[in-house]
């Protein structure tokens, strides 16, 4: 098995730096909506686009935690503060963040359920 690529110090503070086209830009965690897994890359998705990383979606979980990230599918993480909806539909559990839907599976349901509600004052 590889080692996990070594992160920058700033993945784990407000910004992750970005590279495109031979340009690194500081995109802020609090600008991330959701993140998912490509491999052994994790896209970010911003109000403005996305931007490919070379991180595992696990490595970003626990670093990402206390600034209200929470996985809710083995390749979805999402910022609790951007989830719009909780859907029920035929058994299954979704959320609505912004335009994207994204299936959450029943492992993270119960949990996610929880941390929502309690973001709502419940």
């Amino acid at each position: 098995r590889e080692p996990r690529p070594a992160l920058p110090a700033t993945t784990t503070a407000a910004h992750v730096p970005v590279e495109l086209g031979g340009v690194t830009r500081l995109v802020p965690v609090a600008d991330i909506a959701y993140v998912e897994a490509q491999g052994d890359y994790a896209r970010l998705h911003t109000a403005e686009g996305s931007h490919l990383v070379r991180v595992p979606l696990t490595t970003l979980e626990e670093r990402w935690q206390p600034h209200g990230f929470v996985r809710i599918h083995r390749s979805h993480l999402v910022a609790l503060h951007r989830v719009e909806e909780l859907r029920l539909d035929g058994g299954g559990m979704s959320v609505r963040i912004g335009t994207a839907v994204l299936a959450v599976s029943r492992r993270h349901a119960s949990r996610l359920r929880e941390l929502l509600l309690k973001r709502a004052g419940g």
